[in-house]
């Protein structure tokens, strides 16, 4: 006579292996996994910014903790743009010349701000947590806007970074620590530091607006314009 405990046991082993044979023979195994946290301190990377309408190109650096900068080489209206992420406030400048943020980069810098949230926030750990798939590490959570998705290569180098809420992915590539980066209290060099091969004038003199070369997605109009001295 057959144990009832026995039946139960073959029944359950035919309904596993009737399941993977649906599903097909490869199973992708998910498991938890813990990395070195890379981005504890400022970094540099290039990366570009996708989403339904638009692909844009840029140097994203961090300095510490909300301290970021971003300085955009594609598309051609933004090339040369630099946004400077401080404590709550945000700077656009161009070749030295401080303007409001351009129109066509407003939503650029909404989603670039969740990123920097998200990273300073983890930047409070030495470890990173999350699944482990393919070889790689995946952190997800959740912003005000929705989910998110992190995703590390198994060496802790940060690769994609997808908003599903906007529809962007963000792409990592040349991702390279800093040294000697004070996430208590940092200061954004000036574009002038930042950009040497783009700013004509030397940073002691004063940026004209006949010097200065705006791309056409970007205000003519500078929030401080300094007037060129008359000579008596």
């Amino acid at each position: 006579m057959y144990d009832v405990r026995q039946i139960k046991r073959i029944f359950a082993v035919i309904s596993l292996n009737t399941v993977l044979l649906s599903t097909g023979c490869t199973v992708v195994q998910t498991v938890p996994g813990k990395i070195a946290n890379p981005m504890t301190g400022g970094f540099t990377a290039e990366v570009t910014i996708t989403s339904t309408d638009s692909e844009s190109k840029a140097t994203l650096t961090r300095y510490g903790t909300d301290a970021w900068c971003v300085l955009f080489s594609e598309p051609q209206t933004l090339a040369g743009v630099q946004l400077d992420f401080l404590d709550d406030e945000v700077k656009a400048s161009y070749k030295g010349l401080e303007f409001s943020v351009p129109q066509s980069a407003q939503a650029i810098r909404t989603e670039l701000e969740d990123l920097m949230n998200i990273i300073d926030d983890m930047a409070l750990s030495p470890d990173l947590s999350g699944k482990t798939q393919e070889n790689k590490i995946i952190c997800e959570g959740a912003v005000e806007e929705g989910s998110y998705t992190l995703t590390f290569t198994e060496a802790g180098i940060p690769e994609e970074f997808s908003l599903p809420c906007y529809d962007v992915v963000i792409v990592f590539d040349s991702f390279t620590p800093q040294t000697g980066a004070n996430t208590a209290e940092t200061t954004i060099p000036p574009a002038s530091e930042t950009l040497p091969a783009m700013s004509e004038a030397p940073a002691s003199e004063t940026v004209t607006a006949e010097q200065a070369v705006i791309p056409e997605a970007v205000p003519a109009e500078p929030a401080v314009m300094i007037e060129d001295s008359v000579p008596e």
